[in-house]
């Protein structure tokens, strides 16, 4: 049990004196008027009652002596409990919720919802942004596809070849990233393509029978390896001849040689002298000149010649045939014609060297063509070899436009991917980012639904505060519950003539929220309520005026109740001093409230005898804590005037307080005139007044003030508030005994324990 209190340098107790509390007993009832500081007291006592983190460095200066943590629970009911275990939904206005504990929780849970709402619109954000991802993706991959099907129109005029994939883009774009990933090389050219296309498709393939006759183009060789040396050779007859002067003079070899042919027929006459010149003699020097190596060699000449006009003919027939099936570009034709000139200029030079012998000549030899003939032969066995391999070469041709098409698409292709590259990280990202989220996610909802399970069951709590309603002849209204959110009861007004749970969606009055949270108190002070599971501790119990905004039926209701908490064990004087709840250690019991303070002290009911009386004052806004045994109550009026004389005894200095004096002294005066008849004639205090006297301004300033809500003020009230405000606080009072000497001197000196002199002249 708490056996004293300090309080000191919070609130309106002093830093330095504070106030002290002694001779705390089991029932301890305070009274004071508002701001005197009953309030700190019982915060004070809240304060004692938590974790020691959880306290404020407010009361640092208070202290106590008594408490035990490990034995006492404190319950305050004040306008924090209403505020904290009261929980007036802000939605389903008139809806509402009791304990402490299921408020927290709510707020957790609904805190905690909010962190699940917001990750999952993270979650529903980043899956957004992969869908984006996608989507843009896919629309990029579109356009790829479309521009890497484009390529093909270069090969709009291949009109007899067929590219696979003509009607389906994606299986074509796929195509060409399975060649790129294998990777390329020797990139054709479109020249080359075209050429490939016409020979393999544009053209009639057929296999070329004739070939260029090689062994007769060696034959042709041999002959000229023979010809040339002799073409090259100067061929001259016997010197020795007396005949071979004039011959070689006359350069006339060939035509003496054509003549020697013709004397046999001449009977030795000189065809052009036709004289009988030619002698055996000159027949004989002919014959020697014209020697046998002469005629050999003229002869082999001869007989080289006939073969080669012979070898390059039927050469000229294997390449006549050969053009008449097979003339690329004219290649066959044009060497037969070139072949022809050869031939007719060799022949030429060789019948010439045969007329003059001693002169070196030289044929054009088939070699000059050897090139040319080269490509012919090997045009011919390409054609047959594309004759034979056609399929694979057009598989060929395929395979490069293919390789072609796929090098003019790379670089977008490696654009796109890298593009894809940088979505996928921000994909995978993403992902990840989701699965931790939604990890979170549920590990909040985790936490939600164990909190759930910490929720107090308020049921039975609010079937007693019913049943209390109704023992009490409370008629109104019930509690009923509307429903469950969060595991948690909520429940409203059941207002008489309602025929449904229907609830009256309007505010509850302050008085209404007051009651019903001092209803689940007090069930809270006798353990009805589940969180209560330490029934070891024993309760301290404080009530802070908790009568506020309540009617006359409720505020009974509520002294009933509190009489219940502070009710005597037993009629035996033992007992007496003892409360009749085990469970409940001590009593603290602070109002403002004169009715409620007279309903719960001074009836004459089994209350616990051990009880002691405090009285809150406030003068010159310090606090100061008066008590005893003496439990005689004084109404609004007594107290205003204990007030007034705990004041006079020490008058302040301090100008500040002359409003507050004043607004005292008006509500006496206000009430003795009207109980005594004399009405609101105040007035009558300055009538025998001399008007020259400074006092009487005073003194209508002071009746002014009293009578601020009367018809009589003067107009000239505000420059009497500024007279109070800047006189001397020892002036008041002088006036208020003044006042008191004309309208009820003797009731002032009952009241204020002094005489007022009869002789003193003013």
């Amino acid at each position: 049990m708490i056996e004293s209190i300090i309080l000191k340098n919070v609130a309106t107790y002093d830093s330095v004196t504070g106030a002290e509390v002694k001779d705390l007993k089991k029932v301890n009832f305070f009274f004071g008027y508002n701001g005197t500081g009953k309030s700190t007291i019982a915060k004070y006592l809240y304060n004692i009652g938590l974790e020691n983190t959880d306290r404020k460095d407010d009361f640092k200066d208070c202290s106590q002596n008594g408490y035990d943590k490990n034995k006492h629970q404190i319950l305050v009911f004040d306008d924090v409990f209403v505020e904290e275990n009261f929980n007036n939904s802000p939605i389903q206005k008139g809806i509402f919720s009791l304990n402490q504990t299921n408020e927290t929780i709510d707020r957790q849970i609904k805190d905690e919802e909010k962190i699940v709402e917001e990750y999952e619109k993270y979650i529903s954000n980043k899956a957004n942004l992969i869908d984006s991802i996608k989507s843009d993706k896919a629309h990029k991959e579109l356009d790829l596809q479309n521009q890497c099907f484009e390529e093909r129109r270069v090969f709009d005029s291949f009109s007899k070849l067929e590219i696979k994939y003509s009607r389906n883009k994606a299986n074509h774009f796929n195509e060409i990233k399975t060649i790129l990933q294998a990777g390329i090389s020797n990139i054709p050219s479109i020249e080359v393509l075209t050429e490939s296309y016409n020979s393999l498709y544009e053209k009639d393939l057929f296999e070329v029978q004739e070939k260029v006759n090689s062994k007769l183009y060696k034959e042709i060789r041999a002959i000229e390896s023979k010809l040339v040396p002799l073409l090259s050779e100067i061929i001259i007859g016997n010197e020795d001849v007396n005949i071979a002067a004039m011959i070689n003079s006359l350069n006339a070899r060939s035509w003496v040689e054509i003549g020697v042919d013709f004397l046999p027929q001449t009977n030795g006459i000189c065809p052009f002298c036709q004289k009988k010149t030619i002698t055996e003699d000159l027949k004989e020097q002919f014959s020697k000149y014209f020697d046998e190596t002469y005629k050999q060699k003229i002869e082999q000449i001869k007989l080289l010649k006939e073969q080669y006009r012979q070898s390059v003919s039927r050469f000229f027939s294997n390449i006549l045939k050969i053009q008449n099936t097979y003339n690329p570009n004219n290649i066959v034709s044009n060497t037969y014609i070139e072949l022809q000139t050869l031939l007719t200029k060799n022949i030429d030079i060789i019948d010439d060297k045969i007329l003059k012998s001693n002169e070196k000549k030289n044929i054009i030899s088939l070699a000059s063509f050897k090139t040319r003939l080269s490509t012919i032969i090997s045009q011919i066995k390409a054609n047959n070899n594309d004759f034979t391999q056609i399929d694979t070469r057009k598989k060929a041709l395929m395979k490069n436009i293919w390789i072609y098409m796929s090098s003019r698409c790379q670089e977008r292709i490696q654009k796109f991917n890298k593009r894809n590259d940088q979505y996928a990280r921000v994909e995978t990202l993403a992902n990840l980012l989701i699965v931790k989220t939604k990890e979170k996610v549920e590990d909040s909802k985790q936490r939600i639904e164990t909190w759930r399970t910490q929720t107090v069951n308020t049921k039975e709590a609010v079937s007693n505060i019913n049943q209390i309603l109704k023992n009490a002849g409370v008629s109104g209204f019930e509690i009923a519950e509307k429903e469950k959110i969060n595991n948690i009861s909520h429940y409203f007004l059941k207002r008489n003539g309602m025929t449904s749970n229907k609830p009256v969606f309007k505010s509850l009055s302050e008085g209404e929220k007051n009651f019903i949270s001092f209803l689940y108190f007090y069930q809270l002070c006798i353990g009805s309520d589940d969180i209560e599971k330490n029934s070891a501790k024993k309760k301290i119990i404080i009530i802070d005026d908790p009568v506020s905004s309540l009617d006359s039926q409720v505020l009974f209701v509520v002294s009933t109740l509190v009489h219940q908490l502070i009710w005597q064990k037993g009629s035996d004087k033992a007992n007496r001093k003892l409360l009749k709840r085990d469970s409940i250690e001590q009593v603290f019991i602070l109002t403002h409230n004169l009715y409620f303070y007279k309903e719960v002290a001074l009836g004459y009911r089994p209350i616990c005898t051990d009880w002691w009386h405090y009285k809150v004052y406030k003068v010159n806004n310090k606090t100061t804590i008066e008590g005893g045994k003496d439990k005689t109550i004084f109404d609004d009026y007594t107290l205003m005037w204990k007030t007034l004389q705990s004041i006079s005894k020490n008058i302040p200095v301090d100008k500040s307080h002359n409003i507050t004096i004043s607004n005292l002294m008006r509500r006496i005066v206000d009430s003795y005139v009207n109980f005594i008849g004399l009405g609101r004639d105040s007035w009558g205090a300055v009538f025998n007044e001399n008007t020259d006297s400074p006092k009487y301004y005073i003194k209508c300033a002071f009746i002014s003030t009293i009578n601020d809500e009367s018809h009589k003020v003067s107009p000239h009230d505000s420059a009497y508030y500024q007279k109070i405000t800047n006189e001397q606080p020892q002036v008041l009072f002088d006036v208020f005994k003044d006042i008191f000497k004309t309208i009820g001197k003797e009731h002032y000196e009952m009241m204020m324990g002094e005489e007022i002199a009869t002789d003193k002249k003013e």
